[in-house]
């Protein structure tokens, strides 16, 4: 039994992908297709890496006390 999938995507990359698939004599169809069987034989894996950390801040201090005042209050509320 076969069942369709349809999605949209970028114009251009659909068109790079055809006719880099047309140059190695096979359909983007056929190439969608070993793609997804490559994914599910665990043969292409996908990843995304994220992190917890937040990101190192410099402290900048300012000669005026109330410019440090307002840069404190305004730190705090981006936090």
């Amino acid at each position: 039994m076969t069942s369709q999938v349809s999605f949209t995507a970028d114009e251009e990359l659909k068109n790079l992908a055809l006719e880099k698939a047309k140059s190695q004599g096979i359909t983007l169809k056929a190439l969608l297709t070993y793609a997804m069987r490559g994914f599910v034989d665990g043969k292409i894996t996908l990843s995304i890496n994220t992190s917890e950390q937040e990101p190192e801040v410099e402290e900048l201090f300012f000669e005026d006390e109330k410019l440090n005042v307002a840069a404190t209050k305004l730190a705090k509320l981006l936090r």
